[in-house]
Order: structure tokens, then C-alpha cells, then sequence
């Protein structure tokens, strides 16, 4: 029975960002209640005089009218009828006004259960976003400026009215005080679900990154013995037929070492906690190293030029492995050079902050694609002919490693920009070192 108690009045929350039907059905719940108070009101109201004999019938109308709503309302929920926030604002509105008739009808302003009224306030600002929620409190201040002027003052309440330059003052004080804090505690409650299920999909996303890693981390164990032997095998070939020239022999040899190499990345070994070795390294002289390298490997000068810029003062110093970001940062500036295609130059950017160092490689390419978008981070995931999908998947690795933060964008005027954000050493760590 306690269980069935507790489920009633469950609140409407669910993984859905539209829970429009989940918060109706929560209203329909709380109007039967509602509406078994109002009945059970009645013999006490009509003792002590609250509730005039000859307006009975007017009472019960409009009790009976707000239940024949919920009963269609209820119908329309059993019937699975695709419901939206409008929904939810017309049936909350119809409780003000119904409550606000049967108030007028029973002391309006004076009546003791006027603080009911506010109840609405709450609701509307927790279940309602936007517009809806001011709208109803605006309609909540018309209805109770309707029961202070428009009230039917019953016997029983003549003898203990307040003066109303106290009572009206008071109750939009109140009411304005109930809708400020529910529309405050129902924008944090969102934000905390919100960030609830970033995290929640951040931590599937690791779990599954950690599965494909594990994956691939057997396979290049399972492929590093028969990859070898093939090495082995090809070189004392080549020893004893003497085919070091031969251009075929070459491509087979040059085509084992991509394997070799493309095995090594999908391991991951490097990344491993216990292999990342952390040191004070200053980013901005590794990524100007990295362009200077990677622009002299171009010897025939077809490759777009890289441009190198330094802004901020603050410090250029992190925790990170060195080898492991440098081959980090030319992975993003080979990725660049591919994509952009002879269509402009890559602009590569270190900009110091007071907590944090940016580097970003920019290109004038066609942007990201869809596909990297939406499976960022995993491996294998590439739309280039030639390529495996590791290049990307070994900077994220690497990001998440180290506490860094790795993001797709698209460059204004059109292009992608490629851009890992990393904690700075603080000063006093920077002047030890």
C-alpha cells in the first residue's frame, strides 16, 4: 500500500527532454486528490457558514465540470494521444480558473484555503518552460486580483476579515516569492539532469571506447608474431636472392612497415597509464617543432604551408609525454594537409590562457564530416580513401589520458579546425621548474 502511495505521487521525471505526457498524467493524479478534498469540504464549509446554502449548486458545478476534464483528460492519456506543453499549460490553467471560482464562491481573498492557489505558481514554474510558465503566473495574478474584488463573503468569514491594504499586498508578495524560487529550482533541477546525462553518455562512450581498445589491442598482439615472421622472412629472401633493389621487394617491405606501424597505434601501448610519462614541457616549442618538422619533410613544396602563431602571455608550460603529443600534433597537421587538398594553407595557433593552452590546426578544407562527427573518438571511422581511422582516435586517446580536452569545429568561413586544450602548470610549479 506504502508503494502505491509513493508511485501516486512519483514526480514527472524521465529520461525524455519532452515529458510532457509523464508531467499530465502527474496532474491528472494530483486533481483527483484535488478534487476528493473539495468534496469532503463541503459538509464542513456549510457548518460554519463558509459556504452559503443557496450557492451550493454553483460549487458543485464546478467541481463536477473540472472532474468531467480529468476524466477526458485520463481517456485521452489511456488512448496514448501525443501530448505537448501547451497540453500541460491549458490543463493547469483550468485549475486556476475553476479554483479561483470556487474560492470566489467561498470568501475569495479571505478564505483560508486561498494559499492553495499558489500551489499552481510552483507547479507552473516546475512543469512549464519558457513563455507557458510566465503566461500562467500572469493568469494566476489576474485570478487573484479577481477573488480580492470580485468575492462572495460568506457569513462565516465577515467577522475576521483583514484590511485589504494588508491582505492584497501580501498575497502578490507571496506569490511572486513562490514563483522566483520554484523557476529558479526547476531551471537547476534541469541543468543537473542535463549534465546528468552528458555524464551518463560520456561514461558509455569511454566504456565502449575501452571495449574497441581492448579489442584492438588483442588483435595486434594476435597479428605482431605472424607480422614478424613475414619480416623475417622477406629480408632473408632478400639476403640470399639479393633483391634490394628490386622495386617489388621494396613494396612489400614498405607495406609490412605501414602494418607494423598501423598495429602499433591500434594498440595503444603508449597510452597506457602506466607508460604515459608525464613532464613539464613548454607546448609552444613542441608544436612550433612539429610545424618546422612537418614542413620539412615537404621537399617537393606540393604541400600546403603551414602558418605558426603564438598568441596570449600567459604561461606555455603542461604535464604532458612529449613524444606522445608531438606525434599527436602531427597527426592533426597530416589530417589537415589531407583534407585541405591544395584548396588554402593550415593555420596552426597556441594561445596561452591564465588555466588552460589551446592549439589549434586549422584548415581550409570541406569541414568535418558527419560521420567523424558522430562517432568521434572511435577508431576506424575515416572517409578518406587511403586511411584507417586511427589518426583521430589516437589524439583522443591521448587527450583523455592526460586530463585534456580534444574538440571538432568548424572554422568560420569555411574549414575544420582541430583543437586539444590542455591544463597549464601553475606559476609557482613553473618557476621551481
Amino acid at each position: 500500500m506504502l508503494d502505491i502511495l509513493r508511485s501516486f505521487f512519483e514526480p514527472p521525471i524521465s529520461a525524455d527532454p519532452g515529458q510532457s505526457t509523464a508531467r499530465l498524467a502527474w496532474v491528472v493524479r494530483l486533481r483527483w486528490l484535488a478534487l476528493g478534498a473539495q468534496l469532503f469540504s463541503i459538509i464542513p464549509a456549510l457548518e460554519f457558514e463558509v459556504l452559503e446554502q443557496r450557492l451550493l449548486p454553483a460549487f458543485l458545478s464546478v467541481v463536477a465540470a473540472l472532474a468531467l476534464l480529468n476524466i477526458l483528460t485520463w481517456a485521452a492519456l489511456q488512448r496514448k494521444t501525443e501530448t505537448y506543453p501547451i497540453h500541460v499549460f491549458f490543463q493547469l490553467a483550468a485549475d486556476i480558473v475553476a479554483l479561483t471560482a470556487l474560492l470566489a464562491l467561498t470568501g475569495g481573498a479571505w478564505n483560508p484555503l486561498m494559499p492553495i492557489l499558489f500551489v499552481h505558481i510552483g507547479l507552473g514554474a516546475l512543469i512549464l518552460e519558457g513563455r507557458l510558465s510566465v503566461f500562467l503566473f500572469i493568469l494566476l495574478l489576474a485570478c487573484i486580483g479577481f477573488n480580492q474584488v470580485q468575492a462572495q463573503i460568506p457569513p462565516g468569514l465577515e467577522a475576521s476579515l483583514l484590511p485589504s491594504y494588508l491582505l492584497f499586498p501580501a498575497q502578490y508578495a507571496v506569490a511572486g516569492a513562490f514563483w522566483i524560487l520554484a523557476a529558479w529550482l526547476s531551471r537547476t533541477l534541469k541543468a543537473l539532469q542535463a549534465h546528468f546525462a552528458f555524464l551518463n553518455e560520456r561514461k558509455t562512450r569511454v566504456d565502449r571506447l575501452r571495449a574497441v581498445g581492448a579489442l584492438a589491442a588483442g588483435l595486434s598482439h594476435e597479428f605482431a608474431t605472424p607480422l614478424n615472421t613475414a619480416k623475417l622472412k622477406l629480408a632473408r629472401l632478400a639476403r640470399t636472392q639479393d633483391l634490394h633493389e628490386d622495386k617489388d621487394w621494396a613494396t612489400a617491405s614498405e607495406a609490412l612497415e605501414r602494418c607494423e606501424e598501423i598495429l602499433r597505434r591500434m594498440s595503444g601501448s603508449q597510452l597506457e597509464p602506466e607508460n604515459v610519462q608525464l613532464e613539464p614541457v613548454d607546448v609552444a616549442s613542441i608544436v612550433r617543432r612539429m610545424c618546422e618538422s612537418a614542413t620539412e619533410a615537404d621537399q617537393t613544396g606540393s604541400e600546403p604551408k603551414i602558418h605558426y602563431t603564438e598568441t596570449g602571455r600567459s604561461n606555455r608550460r603542461a604535464l604532458l609525454p612529449a613524444v606522445a603529443f608531438s606525434h599527436a600534433i602531427l597527426n592533426l597537421i597530416d589530417n589537415a594537409r589531407e583534407s585541405t587538398q591544395g584548396e588554402g594553407d593550415i593555420d596552426v595557433v597556441v594561445n596561452s590562457r591564465s588555466e588552460r593552452i589551446e592549439v589549434s590546426i586549422m584548415d581550409r578544407g570541406p569541414g568535418w564530416p558527419e560521420v567523424v562527427r558522430k562517432h568521434f573518438g572511435e577508431p576506424f571511422i575515416t572517409t578518406k580513401l587511403n586511411g584507417v581511422g586511427l589518426g583521430l582516435y589516437y589524439v583522443h586517446n591521448l587527450t583523455e589520458a592526460v586530463g585534456a580536452q580534444f574538440t571538432l569545429e568548424d572554422r568560420e568561413n569555411g574549414g575544420a579546425e582541430a583543437r586539444i586544450s590542455v591544463p597549464a602548470l601553475p606559476a609557482s610549479d613553473v618557476n621551481l621548474s
